[in-house]
């Protein structure tokens, strides 16, 4: 799947969001501009799913090992971290937005993505 400007821009504003791997809890590498250098955005459901893809709530900071670990050995220990995360609700709301048709816009996904980054 490529990867273009907003799932870049995105991945930065979680990993910068979360600061750490929220399995393991190993520490993101920061570069000199504050930008992460170290660890991955994981989607728990998955990039194709393009009404979720860019959702702050369907994205957490892995680092290589963990997020390995929780898409191919055990990704019901996944499921049971955003039920804990979001609440029973806000897992179901999730999963509702998840399977709800969102027509791809890449160009307003990048604005949105750079205007989170900014916040933080």
């Amino acid at each position: 799947m490529r990867i273009d400007k907003a799932d870049s821009t995105f991945s930065q504003y979680i990993r910068k969001r979360d600061k750490r791997c929220m399995r393991c809890g190993s520490d993101v590498e920061f570069n000199g501009e504050g930008m992460p250098i170290s660890h991955q955005n994981s989607h728990y459901y998955g990039r194709r799913m393009e009404s979720v893809r860019y959702d702050p709530e369907n994205c957490d900071t892995l680092c290589h090992g963990c997020h390995r670990y929780w898409e191919k050995e055990d990704r019901e220990a996944y499921r049971e971290f955003k039920v804990k995360q979001l609440g029973q609700r806000g897992f179901d709301l999730l999963m509702l937005r998840a399977h709800l048709y969102h027509k791809k816009d890449r160009k307003m996904e990048l604005i949105k993505a750079k205007l989170l980054l900014e916040s933080l």
